[in-house]
């Protein structure tokens, strides 16, 4: 093997050296040296070409680095930034399984592999309803923003992405017997939250988040949420709020601030109650012992709602304040079938102006004269 000289004057990073009759290349990549065969005979004129031509492209591809393998970006890569994006979102702690979910199915993926089948088919595949399965989309989107804004793709294969209409969850909320038939069954603490749940319709995490303090003057101050542990504000802005104290709910309440052993109405071994969970066995236990179709412990709330409709005593506006909803949107898109024929009990004595019979017998003495 001959090593030959190459182009004078400037620095090369590759040279040129024979082997039998055959014109071969030497050079390095990252520390890595790399022997390549040109395929040329080892002739004066092929040797001046690869001189003039080959090497002095192929040091500027090696200064560029343009050699190096760029290093895969994982989808994993990108959810490990999407989870620090997030984690102090209010609904992280209840959205981090679906998080953690979507990262096992894509993680392992360059970003620029994933297409726009790959993640249809993926929500296709779960057996959930289309709110849960945005939930799964969010994440993947997520992911992709934060890969587009690293311009390791070019579009986000996730954005537009639609499901196909689903028949919306029947809202079975208990009658008045079942309420007073499943509070006749309990007992002590639960029995407590369960009271105050049916009678202010408050969210289950709102319950726990009660203190003793936010309880004066005929009403309660919901200023805070519980659930998985964290303590957080309530869902929403409107969701921070004063609401009245309804007789029904008091003997519920007193009962329980003086139950309570620390600053929580709810409380266990003197600490707050971490998540609703808590009371799950015993609400599943209940239910059969009262022969009542298992329903999830959320239902106490749909069932104060449809409550207040049918009592024909409030507006719509004044429920969803008590409730937490900032519009009454929420109630009207979940509640229809409860409001669908109200418009009909109203009284049609009512005097929609205030004017006089006289103005009508008026006008119609008039048109006869």
């Amino acid at each position: 093997m001959k090593s030959l000289a190459v182009a004078k004057g400037k620095k090369q990073m590759a040279n040129i050296y024979t082997q039998g009759s055959k014109l071969y290349l030497n050079y390095r990549i990252g520390g890595k040296r790399v022997r390549k065969a040109t395929g040329l005979d080892d002739t004066p004129a092929n040797r001046k070409m690869l001189e003039k031509e080959v090497i002095p492209a192929l040091t500027m591809k090696i200064k560029l680095g343009d050699f190096v393998k760029p290093e895969k970006k994982l989808f994993s890569h990108y959810f490990t930034s999407f989870l620090i994006e997030h984690e102090n979102d209010k609904s992280y702690h209840n959205r981090v399984y679906v998080y953690k979910k979507v990262n096992e199915a894509f993680g392992g993926y360059e970003v620029s592999a994933i297409n726009r089948k790959m993640v249809k088919d993926y929500l296709n595949s779960l057996d959930r309803r289309n709110s849960t399965k945005r939930d799964y989309l969010n994440c993947i989107k997520g992911v992709l923003d934060i890969a587009l804004d690293d311009e390791v793709i070019d579009k986000n294969v996730a954005i537009d992405i639609t499901f196909k209409r689903e028949e919306k969850a029947e809202v079975t909320p208990f009658s008045k017997d079942e309420v007073e038939l499943i509070l006749s069954k309990a007992d002590g603490m639960f029995k407590n939250f369960l009271g105050i749940s049916f009678y202010t319709g408050m969210r289950s995490g709102e319950v726990l988040g009660l203190m003793r303090s936010d309880i004066s003057d005929g009403k309660i101050s919901i200023k805070r949420s519980v659930s998985k542990g964290k303590v957080t504000s309530p869902k929403t802005l409107g969701s921070i709020r004063d609401i009245p104290m309804f007789e029904d709910a008091k003997p519920f309440i007193y009962d329980q601030i003086k139950r309570s052993e620390s600053l929580y109405l709810f409380d266990y071994d003197k600490n707050f109650i971490r998540d609703v969970s808590f009371f799950k066995r015993r609400w599943k236990s209940l239910l059969g012992e009262c022969g009542i179709e298992y329903r999830k412990l959320y239902s106490t709330r749909h069932t104060f709602i449809t409550a207040m409709l049918n009592s024909n005593k409030f507006k719509i506006m004044e429920i969803a304040a008590i409730v937490g909803h900032t519009s009454p949107q929420m109630i009207m898109t979940n509640y229809a079938g409860f409001i669908k024929d109200e418009h009909l009990k109203i009284d049609t004595t009512f005097n929609i102006f205030g004017h006089s019979i006289d103005i009508v017998e008026k006008s119609d003495k008039s048109k006869t004269s």
